[in-house]
């Protein structure tokens, strides 16, 4: 049987973080997701001065061996380390983390687990993956339809790392590819719904996780508790199991009484409602009396054409042809 993650506290990833923040303050440093347990000597031949292993099925939270660093930690919890430590990674790999065999539990590329980790990154950098591995279509129109431009590399180019160097998944006829990476948010686009204000934005919500007083987002049902111990800002999202109007009202009712419980005067959401948000909007207006807070509403999404109702109340068009994201 897979191995079940172990529990980290907030002690465990502040005491990560400082030995991190001494160790990652100068030079180049890499990072890969899903490494597995083997130290492979091709690592320390790369053009980095740090490359940093995360793998729950490492037996130490914490080692170092050279110039490599092992994390014996989930994606989560490794996530809020770095960032605690004040980490920004020059290159990001995640080839095969193991999703039909071999312990993985939801696919770190996915916009989800990103979204966490997107901030951990340098705004411009290098993004080594498998498109095969999740669905080539998938990962065009799901996975990597994020606010970047991005550009393939071939091996002549002076920043190509040859991906088989972390993985030999491309024996199986899975290639992997090498991305340069520059985040793009959108821009940011406001309307009024009675005294409330409506902002709506292409970008990573957890950009602005110091801004907000709480954030709202989907995530794996298997890292719910994980998310709410390392960003106690954080709340789960959940979607109406069904979308008839009264199970959409009991939805909407629970995030409000939530913020009205607490005083949430900035709330941060992604997308939950699968495009139909008019609704939200009406009941936002019909129960202001009822719910006055939140009085900001920051709608972030990653998807190129999410909010679309949304931005049309806003006067905005933002249907625009989704880029080609070349593949190898």
């Amino acid at each position: 049987m897979p191995k079940i993650p172990s529990q980290k506290t907030q002690s465990d990833v502040q005491s990560l973080a400082a030995m991190l923040r001494e160790r990652l303050k100068t030079g180049r440093s890499l990072v890969y997701f899903a490494s597995g347990r083997i130290v492979r000597k091709e690592y320390y031949s790369l053009p980095y001065d740090h490359i940093v292993l995360v793998d729950y099925n490492f037996r130490s939270t914490f080692a170092v061996r050279g110039k490599v660093i092992i994390i014996g930690m989930t994606a989560l919890q490794a996530t809020a380390a770095f960032t605690a430590a004040g980490v920004k990674f020059d290159a990001f790999v995640c080839i095969n983390e193991g999703l039909s065999e071999g312990g993985g539990y939801y696919p770190i590329n996915g916009n989800w687990s990103m979204g966490t980790i997107l901030p951990i990154l340098k705004d411009t950098y290098l993004h080594l993956a498998c498109p095969g591995y999740y669905g080539r279509t998938r990962w065009c129109e799901k996975m990597f339809n994020l606010p970047h431009q991005v550009s393939l590399l071939t091996a002549t180019d002076p920043d190509y790392i040859d991906p088989a160097i972390f993985s030999e998944y491309s024996r199986y006829g899975k290639e992997a590819g090498v991305w340069r990476v520059t985040k793009q948010p959108g821009k940011a686009v406001s309307f009024k719904v009675g005294n409330r204000t409506i902002t709506l934005q292409r970008k990573n919500i957890w950009d602005d996780y110091n801004l907000l007083d709480s954030l709202m987002v989907r995530c794996s049902p298997s890292e719910e508790r994980q998310l709410q111990q390392m960003a106690p800002k954080a709340k789960p999202l959940y979607r109406p199991r069904y979308y008839r109007s009264e199970e959409q009202d009991a939805n909407f009712e629970s995030i409000l009484d939530f913020c009205n419980q607490h005083q949430i005067s900035k709330l941060g959401l992604t997308p939950w409602l699968g495009g139909n948000y008019n609704r939200f909007m009406n009941y936002l207006k019909d129960n202001e009396a009822r719910f006055p807070y939140p009085q900001e509403l920051y709608l972030y999404h990653l998807h190129h054409n999410d909010y679309q109702q949304l931005y049309q109340q806003a006067g905005e068009n933002s249907r625009i042809p989704r880029p080609v994201v070349e593949l190898p």
